[in-house]
């Protein structure tokens, strides 16, 4: 798949080859999904992507905002509920404190979370995250108003400050019904790790994140910054390359892009 010049591109190429048989697809979404909580400290299962850098071991998570289907009410996470993105907010970006030397720095001023906001510079220059809501796409090859199907995963179109010219679609994934389909789900996993797993998540609300990694739609699981510091505290960074790492949807192998700047 060649470039995509914006999110309503990445949902007209994924309606085309999946359809519109959105239990479908949102089960296959599930089985590309790698298992989360696990993947660093402090992870959340609402945490559809994170950044990882070269300056040290903290990491830039991007988790969604979400609320009650039916209520409309702010949750703690999308376990075990059915959730929308909060269309006020739908993307909460932050630091993930663990380079010990600053995790000791923090304590010495009080903190007790290694949870921190990015500055108003971070968010302008560096790992601010934006996501509107896509609700009219008219399919390129159909001509056919996908915006019904969209709204059945309450699709964000994000871009992020760090991948400037990457379109990205943010899909909120609904519950899977009963517990035959998740018994379903874990039989089509494959191991019993992963199915355990899939179990697990076919009750949740789960947050995915597609693009176009290395010519191939994918789910997009982290990236990483490598940099250059500056010599004076007033001056930026500067970025050599970054890296985007995900998951084939079609056959579930990894991908992968580096992108010189």
């Amino acid at each position: 798949m060649g470039h995509t010049k914006d999110a309503s591109s990445i949902a007209c190429a994924v309606y085309a080859q999946y359809g519109d048989d959105a239990t479908s697809f949102n089960r296959l979404l599930r089985q590309r999904v790698l298992p989360r909580g696990g993947r660093f400290d402090h992870d959340t299962q609402d945490t559809f992507m994170y950044i990882q850098r070269s300056k040290n071991r903290s990491v830039v998570a991007y988790a969604a905002n979400l609320l009650d289907a039916g209520t409309r009410g702010s949750v703690p996470s999308g376990a075990g509920r059915c959730c929308v993105m909060d269309p006020a907010n739908p993307v909460h970006a932050y630091f993930v404190i663990l380079e010990p030397s600053i995790v000791e720095e923090r304590r010495k001023k009080g903190a007790t979370s290694e949870i921190s906001e990015l500055t108003f510079i971070q968010r302008k220059l560096a790992y601010g995250c934006s996501a509107k809501p896509l609700t009219s796409v008219k399919s390129e090859l159909t001509k056919k108003d996908i915006g019904p199907w969209l709204k059945c995963f309450d699709a964000q179109a994000v871009s992020y400050v760090a991948l400037p010219g990457f379109p990205l679609l943010l899909l909120a994934l609904p519950p899977l019904g009963d517990a035959t389909e998740q018994s379903v789900e874990a039989e089509d996993a494959g191991s019993p790790e992963c199915a355990e797993g899939m179990q697990q998540r076919t009750a949740d609300t789960l947050v995915v994140l597609l693009g176009v990694v290395g010519g191939v739609l994918s789910v997009v699981q982290r990236a990483y910054v490598c940099s250059i510091e500056p010599k004076h505290f007033y001056q930026l960074p500067t970025v050599r390359y970054i890296e985007l790492f995900g998951v084939s949807l079609e056959t579930g192998e990894d991908t992968y892009e580096k992108k010189l700047k």
